[in-house]
């Protein structure tokens, strides 16, 4: 959690009590000087450990234009902004790092409590996890004790609590069957991120892959580097060919409109091969992994609020599914089927973050 400034009576530490937030980022200066020592000998962690790397992120949901309209690409569909592909990048990049993201709610944001659920699912569900960053009306009511920040405050605390609850989801590994292969460095790093971002927005479950990486599970690999491939990465770019693998690359797609690029890829992929389908969902994010026995389907919900009627389908075959939401561990009665080479799952009302776990 990123302490705010404003917060120098070391009493305010008490909120923490009892929850997930382990680590506190403070501010230098003597007026914090009190809170850091009253944090230190309540066993809190005092600025970054060793082994994160914390990437700059984006405040999660739906992107508001001017007048509070959903900004939206060209196709219509509201753009989300989420952190969940800079996390898996991070994530490949430095595989024995932890990842946090830097977002803090964005000045001209609307905040609501189920905000503060989405900031914290978005990382949490790709492996990562978010800074605590409350916004300036929040941290002030809650330093006066009003009673109307209670229930921002206990929502945060119940996402933060659930996530800690299940920290070895993190640990699996990603399921997709598109690839972005590139060195994300230089002169390839905003075109390769670009797509990796655009990618996500179009509901495709893509993973970064570096030189050398494993193509597992690949159907559609990107190769949008302009430097041609060594000769070791084009001998394994053949085999996967060779193999009835789909490739896009800078030859056979001439243009540096990433956007183009995502399309082309998913139009390319096919929705024959998508891995997960929703249905009455409004504005939604996804991310699959699996251990080999369990596979979960972490699904986000950036409207304002958790859709009341929505149903999913995720590619694989599947004997049981249990659904998981922040308010409750289990949901009772759920109803799914096998259908069409995957499971069709209906969800009941539900929030903003709901993880499937099916076997």
């Amino acid at each position: 959690m990123r302490w705010p400034e404003a917060w120098r009576d070391p009493a305010l530490l008490d909120l923490l009590k009892g929850s997930a937030i382990d680590t506190l980022l403070i501010g230098p200066g003597e007026a914090l000087g009190a809170v850091r020592e009253r944090a230190r000998k309540q066993g809190l962690q005092i600025d970054t450990p060793p082994g994160v790397s914390i990437a700059k992120g984006e405040w999660p949901g739906v992107k508001m234009a001017r007048g509070r309209d959903a900004g939206a690409g060209p196709t219509g569909v509201p753009w989300v902004n989420s952190n969940g592909w800079a996390i898996r990048l991070a994530m490949v990049q430095k595989p024995d790092h932890t990842v946090w993201i830097d977002a803090p709610p964005a000045a001209d944001s609307f905040i609501t409590p189920d905000s503060y659920l989405i900031a914290i699912a978005d990382s949490a569900a790709y492996g990562g996890r978010w800074i605590l960053s409350l916004d300036a009306p929040l941290a002030q009511s809650l330093a006066e004790g009003k009673p109307d920040a209670q229930r921002p405050w206990k929502r945060i605390v119940e996402t933060a609590a659930f996530f800690a609850a299940r920290k070895d989801w993190s640990d699996y590994p990603p399921v997709a069957n598109m690839g972005v292969l590139s060195d994300f460095a230089g002169p390839n790093e905003f075109f390769g991120q670009e797509l990796l971002n655009l990618l996500a927005r179009a509901g495709a479950q893509a993973r970064a892959i570096l030189p050398g990486g494993s193509f597992d599970g690949i159907r559609l690999l990107i190769y949008p580097d302009a430097a041609p491939a060594s000769a070791a990465l084009r001998a394994q770019i053949d085999k996967f060919t060779k193999s009835g693998g789909l490739l896009m690359t800078s030859e056979k797609r001439p243009t540096d409109d990433p956007y183009i690029w995502a399309n082309d890829a998913v139009v390319q992929l096919s929705h024959r091969n998508d891995l997960v389908r929703f249905w009455n969902s409004g504005a939604t994010g996804s991310y699959v992994s699996t251990n080999g026995k369990q596979t979960i389907a972490h699904l986000l919900f950036y409207s304002m609020r958790g859709p009341d009627s929505a149903s999913v389908w995720v590619a694989g075959n599947y004997r049981s599914a249990q659904a998981a939401t922040i308010e409750h561990p289990t949901i009772e009665k759920l109803g799914f089927e096998n259908k069409k080479g995957g499971m069709e799952v209906h969800l009941p009302q539900v929030s903003q973050y709901v993880a499937l776990q099916l076997t």
